[in-house]
């Protein structure tokens, strides 16, 4: 039972903080790392410390670097497509 969060994280596609600092730089998910996901107003999942949920991670990051998405095209259920986010994204480059 031990490996039971482990794999449930990577089967809803959470993001490790230690893989996430590694990703961005950071020796590990330290205070340094810990600071700059403040800064960005980044927070790990509720009741997962040291997890991050990977499209909360990209919306900060947009937003941080003033890439909102305006008025993307919608799919069928009302939510913007991944190429539109791409494209917004790319846009403002």
């Amino acid at each position: 039972m031990a490996g039971l969060p482990s794999h449930f994280a990577q089967m809803i596609g959470l993001i490790r903080a230690e893989d996430l600092a590694e990703e961005w730089g950071y020796a590990g998910a330290n205070s340094a790392f810990r600071n700059f996901c403040a800064k960005l107003g980044l927070r790990h999942v509720p009741g997962r410390p040291g997890w991050f949920d990977p499209k909360h991670v990209r919306q900060r990051l947009d937003a941080a670097q003033g890439m909102e998405i305006l008025t993307p095209s919608l799919s069928s259920d009302g939510a913007a497509s991944l190429v539109a986010q791409r494209r917004a994204r790319n846009a403002s480059i």
